[in-house]
């Protein structure tokens, strides 16, 4: 029997794997709006130009004291995820009727859509920065200015890669500019949040959305309907080191409206800018005729000329006389 999953808590990975034609992405809890069961899915991506077509991995869930309460492995088949795509996301890998503090993965083999399989198990793992977080106000406008919503991370360069302002983070061996969870574009997400940095909450005119997007490859919805699978018994493994492990925490929620009053303080400028430019055109004195001026000059010297004219016929009519 199936049923909804809510999203109760997510983790991004806090690091990637180097040279790897496969990422892990991040982890989520769902809940069963029914049952009460707590889900453990995770997020891998695909960076290769192949289809990817299968992933085994292998994974450990941990309770929040660190003691293993399922150590398993996971086969994803029947896939088609092209570059950039991301997957997972709807299966549930292990059920769960306590909460889940951490959950280590590793990846295991990977079979692509032209037959070719690569084991992954080899690929080192190199620890991530963590990314900087925008201040909320300033988060606030990039995401009214993109018109998307969770755009919380200042989006940066680094030697391994690139995060986007949604939080994802893009290795080099992605070979791309465009965010494959949100659909942002690197550069110009970056020029959006420098020309809000200078001063500028003010956009061209004829910059209605400065940042390109695309689709991105999965919509997140608010509710999942995940397959069930069987709970595993704890083994008796020793517990790993806690850097292996991916800690879960609570889903940040976003309180801010609609941007309401940062559009209503540009709808107040232009208002103020178009009253301006109506009061100008109303009060300004009118340009004045060119017909207007060449009369004026013909008023003005018409007499004192027909004067000297009729001096000079006076003058030659006396001396013809003589």
């Amino acid at each position: 029997m199936e049923e909804n999953f809510d999203l109760l808590a997510q983790s991004r990975a806090n690091y990637f794997t180097k040279g790897s034609p496969v990422q892990f992405v991040k982890v989520e809890l769902l809940k069963g709006d029914v049952s009460g069961d707590i889900a453990v899915c995770l997020s891998f991506k695909n960076i290769s130009a192949a289809p990817l077509a299968q992933l085994q991995i292998t994974f450990k869930c941990k309770d929040r004291s660190g003691a293993v309460v399922c150590q398993d492995q996971f086969l994803y088949e029947g896939l088609n995820a092209a570059h950039g795509e991301v997957f997972g996301a709807d299966d549930a890998v292990y059920i769960s009727s306590s909460p889940i503090g951490s959950v280590e993965v590793e990846l295991g083999t990977a079979r692509f859509a032209d037959g070719r399989t690569l084991d992954l198990t080899s690929y080192p793992r190199v620890r991530l920065a963590p990314p900087k977080k925008l201040p909320a106000e300033l988060a606030e406008k990039l995401c009214e200015r993109t018109r998307k919503e969770g755009l919380t991370v200042v989006p940066q360069v680094l030697d391994e890669g690139w995060y986007c302002a949604c939080g994802a983070f893009h290795p080099r061996e992605e070979d791309g500019v465009w965010c494959s969870e949100c659909g942002s574009d690197r550069i110009l997400l970056q020029n959006t949040l420098s020309s809000l940095l200078q001063g500028g909450s003010t956009a061209p005119a004829t910059d209605d959305e400065p940042t390109r997007m695309v689709p991105p490859v999965r919509q997140e919805e608010p509710t999942r309907t995940v397959p069930p699978v069987s709970p595993r018994p704890a083994p008796a493994a020793p517990v790993d080191e806690e850097d292996e492990d991916v800690i879960i925490a609570p889903p940040r929620r976003s309180a801010r409206p609609a941007a309401q009053p940062y559009a209503a303080q540009r709808q107040a400028s232009r208002s103020q800018y178009h009253a301006r430019e109506q009061y100008a055109g109303q009060y300004d004195e009118p340009e004045e005729d060119p017909r207007d001026i060449i009369a004026e000059r013909i008023i003005r010297w018409a007499p004192p000329i027909t004067a000297v004219l009729c001096a000079a016929i006076a003058a030659v009519g006396f001396l013809l006389t003589l």
